[in-house]
């Protein structure tokens, strides 16, 4: 059964490779200082290293005992199931959940916790910002959709900052709620078990003082650091440009890539990032090149080295 998934997730990743075009990447590598792209690929390692910085806060927090090591093997394998599963990405949240289970010793509702409170901080400051995001460039460029689609876009990042919000404000009656609820098929009593540490968690990590804040905070800076990357890429291709415009333009393009059609969003996100960024004025070539870099920094080299990672981690398991 284990070789079975094994082979599952290597005949995804060849679907995922050929999707993707190489021979582009190579001519658009050849336009980029070796040490710039150096630069990059360490901010890409940074910003790896804090995701898993969050996890491993979240998991102390609510009474979880691993290492940084330990958990950055199962955000390495969540990673390369991440590349491999359309949108928003929920393989990958899975099998960290199953690897928290199995190579970690959380329980089970402990697991599902942990990654639901990462997930909240990160979506619930990823649609914050792009909130912001869209409502400045929506007014800059008239590419950005017709009232329909902006009213469909505002209408899931206000309805999922709401959402969050309840869950945030109102945890004592989700609670009571979930209490006095008398499930009588067994995934209902799984559920209610869910929420009950779910909310218990979450009033754990309100009693810290501040801590709350600091991983909304957290999540923020990680999201923020993405842009960060674009700008200076950008810059290696044409120095006029509104440092404001492509840092936005970045956000849209994650958001389109979280609607589940190919994995890893692939192909989603290299249109809309490749399409507003001509739409500011950059060259049709260097819009390219610039979206095959970007896509091959925070795609695909986190999934080469999370390989590699993965067969480190392997090799001093047997050795042990």
């Amino acid at each position: 059964m284990k070789k079975a998934g094994w082979i599952v997730v290597a005949l995804l990743l060849v679907i995922a490779l050929t999707r993707f075009d190489f021979h582009s990447l190579g001519t658009s590598l050849r336009q980029v200082p070796l040490p710039a792209l150096l630069a990059l690929l360490g901010l890409q390692v940074v910003t790896q290293l804090l995701v898993n910085y969050q996890w491993c806060r979240i998991g102390l927090a609510i009474g979880g005992k691993h290492g940084f090591w330990q958990m950055l093997y199962v955000n390495a394998r969540g990673a390369v199931v991440d590349a491999i599963t359309p949108g928003v990405k929920a393989g990958g949240e899975v099998a960290r959940g199953v690897l928290l289970v199995r190579a970690v010793g959380y329980s089970p509702q402990q697991a599902a916790v942990l990654v639901t409170i990462q997930k909240i901080a990160s979506l619930f400051s990823f649609f914050l910002i792009n909130l912001a995001a869209f409502t400045h460039i929506s007014t800059r460029l008239q590419t950005v959709g017709g009232p329909a689609l902006q009213g469909a876009v505002y209408t899931v990042l206000l309805g999922f900052l709401g959402l969050t919000g309840l869950l945030l404000t109102r945890a004592e009656w989700i609670e009571q709620r979930a209490a006095s609820w008398k499930p009588t098929w067994r995934w209902s009593r799984a559920l209610r078990g869910y929420l009950t540490t779910l909310v218990s968690s979450l009033k754990d990590l309100k009693e810290i003082k501040g801590e709350l804040f600091r991983q909304f905070a957290l999540a923020s800076a990680i999201w923020l650091l993405y842009p960060v990357k674009m700008i200076l890429l950008v810059r290696l291709f044409t120095p006029q440009f509104d440092p404001v415009i492509v840092a936005e333009i970045t956000f849209i393009a994650y958001m389109v890539g979280m609607i589940p059609l190919l994995p890893g969003g692939l192909g989603g996100f290299e249109a809309v990032m490749a399409s507003l960024l001509m739409a500011v004025g950059v060259e049709a070539s260097s819009a390219l090149a610039i979206t095959l870099l970007f896509r091959f920094i925070t795609f695909w080299s986190v999934m080469a080295l999370s390989l590699v990672y993965i067969g480190i981690w392997k090799l001093r398991g047997e050795t042990r």
